[in-house]
């Protein structure tokens, strides 16, 4: 394991196998903490497959936007010049460096996992998912700039969720193969690997072209077991159809019992029908299950509070911030359970801090001047005694 490249912006860490005509150019997905002390995207499958790779990995979730990226992509090119394949590999915010860099290594294939066109406002103006990251990231415009590839990049996404408008964008500019199949969650990977084609797939692309036609028919086959795309499907329910999205939820459980995305879709699904007991224990399960992640606590919380348990509720929120402290929504989230529970001096820190993370987010500030106003403290007094005087 050699770093090729080392800046306090990116590492270039190359893991040669014992073949060398093929190289893999992985990037970082979004989510795996500041700093460098990690492995790189799918560097350990990569290592057991016998495929020599080379990781890109930034110092956070930056979406590769730092003024030095073009010499630790020479870095790349370097390292793989004369290679019989190469390919950029890459999920979410590492798919659209595996586009977006594509030719700057010199790569005969891109396998590119749910991207983004862009996340800056200016260019996706629709995105709303990383709002808060798009507002401090200096954009760099020789990055930023329209795509240009000369691979056709394969592009497995969503077909029914945002991502679907990125990949518009995308092709708007450049030619590429698709792979678009409704309700398979972002990112991708967690439908592919379930469908035990995630491996086939970067072993295929890496040996030569393959049949995106054919693929996009597999994956549409596996659907109907899949864990992640029936969780999303009842997640994505409309309000008039409760017993098909409780159904579709209970479906997920019965394909995997000690899946966590399965029992938390489904204590979601039933602490939307009021069953607040049931869902309670299975948000437990699923948070235990899943070593306490981000992913868990957060509807555990929220349904904790839907059930009237808000000190309860508050823990996990508080557990979830000191988790991911530079999210705004769980700051609000947090903000939100104070005030239920008449505590506003306690929310307005927190209110606070999800407007500094979000300054554009008209909703936490409305809140947060709301609590500030001049005798707005009293007025909420009154109205809470009028409440239970007239309830």
């Amino acid at each position: 394991m050699i770093d090729l490249y080392r800046s306090d912006n990116v590492v270039v860490r190359q893991v040669p196998a014992q073949d060398v005509s093929r190289w893999v150019v992985t990037f970082d997905n979004y989510g795996l903490g500041p700093g460098f002390d990690r492995p790189g995207f799918g560097q350990d499958f990569l290592a057991r497959s016998g495929v020599s790779a080379i990781h890109v990995l930034g110092r956070g979730d930056d979406w590769y936007q730092y003024p030095d990226m073009a010499q630790a992509l020479a870095a790349v090119r370097g390292a793989v010049a004369g290679a019989e394949r190469v390919m950029t590999y890459g999920s979410s915010m590492g798919a659209y460096a595996a586009i977006r860099f594509a030719d700057a290594v010199g790569a005969h294939a891109a396998l590119a996992i749910s991207p983004q066109y862009s996340i800056d406002p200016r260019r996706a103006p629709f995105e709303i998912r990383w709002t808060a990251d798009a507002l401090r990231i200096d954009f760099q415009p020789e990055i930023e700039d329209r795509l240009a590839c000369a691979i056709r990049p394969l592009i497995v996404y969503d077909s029914a969720g945002d991502d679907q408008r990125h990949v518009a964008l995308i092709t708007a500019e450049i030619a590429a193969d698709l792979i678009g199949v409704g309700h398979i969650h972002h990112p991708a990977t967690t439908f592919l690997l379930e469908a035990g084609m995630l491996a086939p797939l970067v072993m295929g692309l890496l040996a030569g072209p393959v049949d995106a036609a054919a693929l996009t028919a597999r994956a549409r086959r596996a659907r109907r077991d899949s864990v992640a795309c029936l969780t999303l499907m009842a997640e994505r329910q409309p309000p008039h159809r409760p017993r098909l999205a409780l159904a579709l939820a209970r479906r997920a459980v019965e394909i995997q019992p000690d899946q966590p995305m399965a029992l938390s879709g489904l204590a979601q699904q039933l602490t939307r029908a009021g069953d607040h007991e049931a869902a309670l224990a299975l948000h437990d399960r699923a948070t235990r299950l899943s070593g306490r992640g981000i992913s868990y606590l957060a509807p555990y919380s929220q349904a904790l509070a839907a059930a009237g348990r808000l000190e309860d509720a508050e823990a996990l929120a508080v557990e979830a911030v000191e988790q991911y402290p530079s999210a705004p929504h769980l700051h609000y989230w947090l903000a939100t359970i104070r005030l239920r529970a008449g505590r506003t001096p306690d929310a307005i820190p927190a209110l606070e801090r999800a407007v500094a993370l979000e300054p554009d987010n008209a909703r936490y500030r409305r809140t947060l001047a709301e609590q500030q106003a001049p005798g707005g403290r009293f007025a909420r007094r009154l109205f809470r005694w009028l409440k239970r005087r007239l309830a």
